[in-house]
């Protein structure tokens, strides 16, 4: 959309305020469609990818892990950061099998989500998984979750009650069902 540019604002200095394992934060100096100048702060982050997975049995692989930003366990599909350069079709289904122990035969990209367009350049990667195979789980170090199946209804619920609050696992039934299509 060509008036779209119009909304762009244009980076005149980048400074790096820190650089981490996972994140980099930055404060940078916009000129604004305004003809002003602002400043903007921001993490960059590494791509990642998130899975919902179903067993043969039609259930959802579910985890609970503790999440240290919230100080709360929550419930969220199977997901990890990218390593570099490598496709986040791979990521998703390596992921998938280091936190799970399954492994899926097929396995079918639903789209992007931008988990906080504000202030983070992070892109979520959402990918469906069937035909799973039980393998072993092995995690990462340092990384404890548990992993539950659950049914459809039972995962309804967990929404309906406010229980699932992450939100790339909650984008992800959204293209499942259809919402984004």
């Amino acid at each position: 959309m060509e008036k779209d540019e119009l909304l762009k604002e244009k980076t005149i200095n980048s400074e790096v305020i820190y650089k981490g394992k996972i994140i980099d934060v930055y404060k940078d100096t916009v000129i604004c469609p305004n003809g002003h100048t602002s400043t903007r702060e921001l993490i960059r982050h590494c791509k990642a990818s998130c899975v919902l997975a179903f067993t043969n049995e039609g259930k959802v692989i579910i985890e609970r892990q503790f999440r240290y930003p919230y100080n709360e366990v929550i419930y969220e599909f199977p997901a990890g950061k990218c390593d570099k350069d490598e496709d986040p079709k791979i990521t998703a289904l390596r992921e998938l099998e280091e936190e799970t122990g399954y492994k899926a035969n097929t396995i079918k990209f639903l789209g992007v989500m931008y988990p906080s367009c504000a202030y983070t350049d992070e892109i979520i990667y959402l990918y469906e998984a069937r035909d799973l195979v039980k393998t072993h789980q092995h995690l990462d170090d340092n990384e404890a979750l548990n992993i539950f199946e659950i049914t459809i209804e039972e995962l309804n619920n967990l929404i309906k009650k406010g229980d699932l609050k992450d939100a790339k696992s909650l984008c992800a039934i959204a293209y499942i069902s259809g919402l984004k299509k």
